[in-house]
């Protein structure tokens, strides 16, 4: 997670260091990789929505649990029903 969150904030930040300490917990080159696009993947499609107001389908309120619906809408407001 610590690597997903500096690749998130700022991927510049990005060291040899933080890879180091995933291949230690066995995570392979291929592994990083898909953790690296998942996270990039991910904070452009945030932006993207940010971008374009769009709020959460108010689906979410009744289907995902609030602590869980917290992480994923980041601030934004689950669209009304």
């Amino acid at each position: 997670m610590a690597y997903a969150a500096t690749v998130a904030a700022d991927a510049g930040d990005v060291d040899q260091h933080l890879v180091d300490e995933l291949r230690t917990h066995g995570l392979t080159d291929r592994e990083i990789l898909d953790i690296t696009l998942a996270t990039a993947a991910r904070c452009f499609f945030s932006t993207v929505l940010d971008a374009l107001g769009v709020e959460a389908d108010a689906t979410y309120r009744q289907t995902i649990e609030p602590e869980l619906q917290e992480v994923l809408v980041v601030g934004r407001a689950i669209a009304a029903d």
